[in-house]
């Protein structure tokens, strides 16, 4: 059984883990170290849910299965909580807004070692991001209800040097903290240059406010011989647009390299720090000129200014050193 095979396998039959032999079939030998028991939290259940923090824990479990380890995912609809505190090596929480600290603090009493794999929100703030960058920011109450459980995380993994930074900003109690840098995993053999003629500007999910939506209508009027198409999500979709603008409302994941091969640049103008943007990523790699700013977490990677290899050969290497990271810890 290839780890792909196991991850279709858990989602056709709705579980949450594979059985022994299920993972004595994926073959030990390509294990690092012995095999560790993981206990996985996320909100949402990324074998049937295909944002972009569950596309990277995907991503992250498969490897993981692949590497031989037993993991179980736990999110907040799981039947039985009791699985949230089994005997485990290693808990690693991602993503997971919706658990609360109590959850941490009783992880911490059992002696439970946990990762902390940080994606793109603050836990539980109405800003949604974790960072807006405005001082009152600093006296949140969730900032002084979440801190025991940041600090009591025997690892911190953040997705881009921009991620770190911003996050010591409103927390500098984490800067001892022993962390690492993991980038989003992004396949070149998904997100590639297919030679396709190519015309006008895209932006994907970037009409949302916190992702830049004012700053994306100006860049469009400011630019008015630019063709943009808006693809995804946005806050006032009955807003008039400018002219050279239009609204794609949707487009499924395994159809976006063709839209970005159509398109000669991506646009991304963020108004507070992003922790990655794999959609940076994905349409860099399918050849499109990036317009971006400071506060996209992807570009603050020394290996984009190195171009599409460097890029492809990092992305693609994310879940080897993602685990690296979680075997090194115990």
């Amino acid at each position: 059984m290839k780890a792909e095979e196991a991850f279709e396998l858990l989602k056709s039959e709705g579980r949450e883990r594979l059985t022994a032999v299920e993972i004595e079939r994926l073959g030990k030998e390509e294990c690092r170290k012995a095999i560790l028991k993981v206990i996985f939290y996320q909100d949402l259940d990324f074998v049937s849910i295909a944002g972009g923090a569950e596309l990277t824990d995907r991503a992250h479990f498969i490897a993981g299965i692949r590497r031989g380890h037993d993991i179980t995912l736990v999110t907040p609809s799981t039947p039985d909580p009791d699985i949230a505190f089994a005997p485990a090596d290693l808990v690693i929480v991602s993503n997971a807004s919706m658990f609360q600290p109590a959850v941490f603090q009783r992880l911490q009493e059992l002696g439970r070692h946990y990762v902390m794999f940080l994606h793109d929100y603050w836990f539980r703030c109405q800003y949604r991001l974790f960072y807006p960058m405005v001082p009152r920011c600093m006296q949140c109450h969730y900032r002084e209800q979440w801190l025991p459980a940041l600090l009591g995380a025997r690892f911190i993994i953040w997705l881009s040097p921009l991620h770190r930074e911003s996050w010591l900003k409103m927390t500098p109690e984490l800067t001892d903290k022993p962390y690492a840098l993991v980038p989003s995993p992004v396949s070149s053999k998904e997100f590639f240059d297919m030679g396709l003629p190519r015309k006008g500007v895209i932006a994907v999910n970037s009409m949302l406010a916190f992702k830049g939506r004012k700053n994306i209508i100006r860049w469009i009027e400011e630019h008015p011989d630019q063709q943009v198409t808006l693809v995804g999500a946005d806050d006032n979709p009955g807003d008039l647009l400018p002219p050279n603008a239009h609204r794609v409302a949707r487009v499924p994941q395994h159809e976006l390299n063709d839209v970005y091969n159509r398109h000669e640049a991506f646009l991304h103008l963020p108004n507070s720090p992003m922790p990655f943007d794999r959609t940076c990523a994905e349409a860099y790699l399918a050849g499109c000129h990036v317009i971006g700013n400071e506060l996209v977490g992807a570009l603050s990677w020394p290996f984009f200014k190195e171009g599409r290899e460097a890029v492809a050969e990092a992305l693609a290497d994310a879940p080897n050193q993602f685990w690296k990271v979680v075997e090194g810890c115990l």
